[in-house]
């Protein structure tokens, strides 16, 4: 099972998606409960599931290759070595200290700004800084999807994470605010916990580490500059925080929508010059960026750090493409996820699945709730599909509105738990990929950081409904 975990365990999710359409009728909740016949899926009809995929979700996989296409042009670069070398060296015998600082901003982006999938463009560099420091690759990824996970459990002020709960239950974003601080605090502190535990039971030796890191750059210059990698690294990662940060949602700030207004409409002769360089009905505001303008970002990054270090055009087009090469198995798991969300959206059967549980009791209980939330979300692996296949009707048979907003934080803590987990975490499988770490090591590696949030959040949920 070593070989291609990743492809037989999405393999496997697939095919017992395709089963539960067999087994079980459709059942969907519009302005009332809809239950129909089954509705199977058949084998060529999942042939048919590839444009849909890259119809709606193909911005993720162009992302992807193009974070892939970022890095080829940065592996052939003396100047990126050298700022890995200089970071490890300013970290020695402070490890420990820089894997807690990775995981607190981490998680505080994924919190606060929604950056989820949005963060695997800093992943490569800061894996390449955990594995020259001496650390394996699962204690690399731990730190990082660890991270991510526990930012989409603690979800604050982010609407991207949870706009879709927040709205189909009618709750204000500000809604137990302090509770989901609360969350965040208590995954990070676990997470920190798990991660350094790891660490330093699983320390490489010397031998190791050179093993280890043999596929990274060497560089040939060691005097290469490496300041202008800095500044375009970090002002990518700063115009993705400013550009996906809920500015208008969440805290009513319009500046950003009142200076895209003006420079879309700004004219030269009565001509809107940026509005049609950039695209009339294309370009959107900081506050409303998604992976498709992300895209364009990393690589027009990738572009200026070849300028800078004076790469031929034909270079970068020949480093581009090794990248996004590399890339390539990652998006086609990425991709293969997708057919599990395709099948559950469009072969409703969840719903008939988990709707006695959600009746078994009067009104709203926490492990019923928790059960449903996390599988929920394994099948249909975005927030949005997750909540509004459950939600409305949820919401219907709960009528104490009082109990919505603890129903958000579980519908919430446990997407981000599932993504910690499951096959279909796109996150998950594009760093377990890119380290080529079987999923069965992953789960090794993990499963103690997941009993004990599973464990933390349940009995966050019991008191805040005790109290």
């Amino acid at each position: 099972m070593k070989k291609h975990s990743l492809f037989k365990v999405i393999g496997i999710t697939i095919i017992v998606a395709v089963l539960l359409t067999w087994i079980f009728p459709v059942t969907y909740f519009g302005y009332s409960l809809t239950e129909e016949a089954r509705s199977q899926v058949g084998l060529f009809e999942l042939f048919t599931f590839g444009p849909v995929i890259f119809y709606y979700f193909g911005s993720i996989i162009f992302y992807v290759l193009a974070i892939g296409g970022f890095y080829g042009v940065l592996y052939n670069i003396d100047g990126y070595r050298n700022l890995l070398d200089k970071i490890v060296e300013k970290f020695k015998g402070k490890e420990k200290v820089f894997l807690i600082v990775v995981m607190i901003l981490l998680a505080l982006i994924a919190s606060m700004a929604g950056l989820t999938s949005g963060l695997l463009f800093i992943f490569p560099l800061i894996i390449s800084i955990i594995l020259l420091m001496g650390y394996n690759k699962q204690t690399a990824a731990l730190t990082t999807i660890g991270s991510v996970a526990v930012g989409l459990i603690g979800t604050t002020v982010s609407a991207t994470n949870i706009n879709a709960i927040v709205g189909l239950l009618s709750l204000d974003f500000s809604s137990e605010l302090l509770t989901k601080a609360i969350i965040l605090i208590v995954g990070l502190v676990l997470l920190i916990f798990n991660v350094l535990t790891y660490a330093k039971k699983n320390k490489l030796s010397k031998e190791e580490i050179k093993e280890q890191v043999a596929e990274l750059p060497t560089s040939k210059d060691s005097k290469k500059k490496t300041w202008p990698i800095i500044v375009i690294v970090d002002l990518i990662l700063i115009i993705m925080i400013v550009a996906s940060l809920s500015w208008d949602t969440v805290f009513g700030i319009k500046l950003f929508n009142d200076v895209h207004e003006a420079v879309m409409k700004f004219e030269v002769g009565k001509f809107a010059i940026f509005g049609k360089i950039l695209g009339e009905s294309s370009a959107v505001a900081f506050g409303k960026w998604t992976l498709t303008e992300l895209t364009l970002l990393v690589t027009i990054g990738a572009g200026l750090i070849s300028l800078f270090y004076k790469k031929s055009f034909n270079d970068f087009i020949k480093n581009f493409f090794e990248g996004v090469k590399k890339a390539f198995t990652p998006a086609v798991l990425i991709f293969l996820a997708y057919i599990v969300l395709v099948i559950t959206a469009t072969h409703p059967v969840l719903l008939t699945i988990f709707k006695p549980l959600l009746t078994a009791t009067k009104g709203f209980n926490v492990f019923t709730m928790s059960i449903v939330a996390f599988f929920s979300s394994v099948f249909n692996i975005e927030a949005y599909y997750t909540a509004s296949g459950f939600l409305p009707y949820i919401a219907s048979i709960i009528t104490d509105t009082t109990t919505y907003p603890l129903i958000a934080i579980v519908w919430q803590a446990m997407y981000g738990l599932a993504m910690l987990v499951a096959p279909t975490s796109l996150v998950l499988i594009a760093t377990l990929s890119y380290l080529n770490i079987s999923f069965w090591k992953w789960i090794k590696a993990s499963w103690k950081l997941i009993i004990e949030i599973l464990v933390a959040l349940l009995l966050i949920f019991t008191v805040l409904v005790l109290i």
